[in-house]
């Protein structure tokens, strides 16, 4: 007893082991039964971690079993023991009180984080419709993503729920046809600039022919870096018909064996736009 009351205000983990030790080793003794139990019972209403409450609670109701069973029955001990039953009950029904407190504290917070999380989705989707660049999608679509998997759907309100069932009523047709948006005005641009470019190899053609239709190298570097660049599998049928024209204008000025030539330049060509 002197080691385990030396140590119950100081060290409550190492009295645990030590009280627990000597009443186990006389379980039918009501002095070390009372003085463990009623150490538990006290360190439960510290203002600790709920885990170490309930420890120190099932610790006392685990010595009061043992106990009722090893002691010898008597009206004394039958009166302790009921004692020491109400004590461990009101002892118990304050642990629970803080559970619960602690876990309707939880609850609130993550509703309050549902919360927060469904307005975050409302702006991405807001913003998921206004982006125009490709790595603006794909971000904001990460951040989506990001922002639904910290939804804890188990625990929506009804509110929520019905916020949640609107947001994505028909994302993915959405996402869809963002994409199909996106792909398209990546077309257009690739248009816009692959006729700007055809333009500027029939300006700098008709400017100086002579220059290209006597030198193949010259005829080479124009073609290939202005006209026969662009993959014509992209280009929309008003830019083909304008690149028909120039290589049409262009072909007809050459000379038969040139013709070959500009032919095989167009084949031989990496597609680099």
């Amino acid at each position: 007893m002197e080691l385990f009351n030396a140590l119950k205000d100081t060290n409550f983990w190492d009295a645990q082991i030590v009280g627990k030790n000597l009443f186990c080793k006389y379980p039918d003794n009501s002095e070390y039964f009372t003085a463990y139990f009623d150490f538990c019972i006290k360190v439960a209403g510290y203002p600790v971690e709920v885990e170490t409450c309930s420890f120190f609670l099932s610790e006392a109701e685990l010595a009061l079993n043992v106990f009722s069973e090893k002691v010898d029955m008597t009206e004394e001990s039958l009166s302790l023991i009921q004692g020491k039953r109400a004590e461990l009950i009101k002892a118990s029904s304050k642990v629970n009180e803080v559970i619960a407190k602690n876990d309707r504290a939880a609850y609130d917070q993550q509703v309050k984080a549902n919360t927060d999380a469904l307005t975050k989705l409302a702006t991405l989707r807001d913003e998921l419709l206004s982006v125009r660049a490709q790595e603006a999608f794909e971000a904001t679509l990460s951040a989506i993503a990001v922002a639904d998997n910290s939804l804890d759907k188990s625990i929506f309100t009804d509110n929520q729920a019905s916020i949640y069932e609107s947001l994505t009523r028909g994302y993915s047709e959405l996402v869809s046809k963002k994409m199909a948006e996106l792909a398209h005005d990546e077309d257009v641009k690739y248009n816009k600039e692959a006729a700007q470019a055809f333009k500027k190899a029939f300006t700098l053609f008709k400017a100086d022919e002579g220059r290209y239709k006597n030198h193949d190298n010259n005829l080479y570097e124009l073609v290939a870096k202005y006209l026969f660049a662009y993959d014509a599998r992209r280009l929309f049928s008003e830019t083909l018909i304008y690149y028909n024209h120039v290589y049409s204008y262009m072909f007809n000025k050459l000379d038969d064996e040139a013709k070959y030539r500009f032919t095989q330049f167009s084949f031989d060509t990496p597609k680099s736009k």
